[in-house]
């Protein structure tokens, strides 16, 4: 039996900086979008992590979207996207609106994109996972949400990564327990694990230990800045041996503790 669509966030504080409408998870379902091209008031994101479907504009365009397409709308602009009739997909979508998201040039361009390296899905679960309850939160939430955004930007400048490097990425910047073996992800590449670890360095400027280390430990500032939830918490969801653990490696890469991160 297919599961219904998991709403985390409806209608977030509005802030100077603009505002979450609406964010949440379509899991395995049907899509349920008119079949004619719809104009919403406000930016319309959706990430799609399994099936297929079609996307439409007023500019013409009109193709098939794959897992792996950001598909960004700005505010009305006529279109529609979804599966074809009895399919199903997961996607993972926001709606958003405000001055912040305006000056990211990126988003004034509409239609599906396949950015590469493509931004953590997790990441974006964690920016995402809960309503905040006061507008100093919301606005760290959307500065999150701005800087998970950037990444979208397939135009930007980028090494060039080969796409088994890009692969592995994708595969870290998700992995936040740290759960996954570096030796599984460079077999799963092809590669034996000193090639893919040389490779991965030299093509991104990070060892892959270093890659996820950095992301799990942006997810850690995330969470201090978006929850409630307590040191010793953090570091379970994010698979650190205990709170001091998290302490020492988020001080030697932020600069300062958990704690006086929390409170700046």
């Amino acid at each position: 039996m297919a599961e219904r669509t998991v709403v985390a966030i409806s209608d977030g504080p509005v802030t100077r900086l603009g505002q979450i409408v609406l964010a949440g998870e379509l899991v395995d379902d049907e899509p349920i979008m008119p079949s004619t091209l719809r104009v919403m008031d406000a930016y319309v994101l959706s990430v799609l992590i399994g099936g297929e479907g079609n996307y439409r504009d007023a500019d013409g365009r009109d193709e098939r979207i794959t897992p792996g397409a950001h598909t960004i709308v700005p505010p009305r602009f006529p279109h529609t996207y979804g599966t074809d009739a009895g399919e199903r997909w997961t996607e993972l979508f926001v709606v958003f609106t405000g001055p912040l998201f305006d000056s990211l040039a990126h988003l004034a361009g509409a239609g599906p994109r396949y950015p590469v390296p493509p931004p953590s899905i997790e990441a974006l679960r964690t920016v995402l996972r809960s309503p905040p309850r006061t507008r100093r939160v919301a606005e760290h939430q959307l500065l999150a949400l701005a800087d998970w955004l950037i990444d979208t930007d397939d135009t930007a400048d980028s090494p060039d990564v080969s796409m088994e490097i890009v692969d592995a990425m994708g595969r870290l910047a998700d992995d936040l327990t740290a759960s996954t073996d570096l030796a599984t992800v460079a077999a799963e590449s092809g590669l034996s694990y000193d090639t893919f670890r040389r490779r991965f360095a030299e093509q991104v400027g990070q060892t892959p230990a270093a890659y996820r280390s950095v992301r799990r430990l942006q997810a850690a500032a995330t969470l201090l800045r978006l929850t409630d939830l307590t040191h010793r918490e953090i570091a379970r969801t994010l698979g650190f041996a205990d709170e001091f653990h998290l302490s020492r490696r988020f001080r030697s890469h932020f600069g300062v503790s958990p704690r006086e991160y929390r409170r700046s």
